[in-house]
C-alpha cells in the first residue's frame, strides 16, 4: 500500500496512533487528521506489527499499556527489523513510571507524554521531528 498522500503540493506525514482506549485513539485521530497529517488508529501493539508488514507509517504515538502487546515489547519487535527500525515512537502513558520512561528512551523512543496531556504537545513533538 502506498503511503504517499500529497497535500497542498507536499507530502502528508503518516502516523500510527496506537491506544486501546477508544476515546483517546479517536481524539488523537480526529486532531492530528484536522492538522493535516494522515493517521491509521490502532488498537493494539500486536496490530501495529501486523500491520507494518503492509505498510510503513513516518511515526507512531503508541500507549505504554495494552492488553495484547504493550508498548513496549512494540518497539522491542520494531528494533528487531531492519525496515521498522528506523521508525520513530513517541510514547504516552498515565503512568510516569521512571523505569519504564528509561526503557523506552534506552529503545530509542523519541519523546514521552504523561496522560492527560493537550492534544497540541503531541503536534509540538512531531512539528519539533520535522514530520
Amino acid at each position: 500500500m502506498n503511503t504517499e498522500y500529497i497535500q497542498a503540493g507536499k507530502r502528508r506525514t503518516y502516523i500510527f496512533v496506537v491506544d486501546d482506549d477508544p476515546i483517546m485513539r479517536a481524539s488523537l485521530d480526529k486532531y492530528l487528521t484536522g492538522k493535516g497529517r494522515r493517521v491509521k488508529a490502532i488498537r493494539d501493539g500486536y496490530d501495529v506489527l501486523v500491520d507494518l508488514e503492509k505498510e510503513k507509517p513516518d511515526l507512531i504515538v503508541s500507549d505504554i499499556r495494552m492488553e495484547k502487546l504493550d508498548g513496549i515489547s512494540l518497539l522491542k519487535g520494531m528494533q528487531n527489523r531492519i525496515e521498522t527500525a528506523r521508525i520513530p515512537v513517541i510514547f504516552m502513558s498515565a503512568h510516569a513510571d521512571d523505569e519504564i520512561m528509561n526503557q523506552a528512551k534506552d529503545l530509542g523512543a523519541k519523546f514521552f507524554l504523561i496522560k492527560p496531556f493537550p492534544l497540541s504537545s503531541v503536534l509540538e513533538l512531531i512539528e519539533k521531528m520535522g514530520l
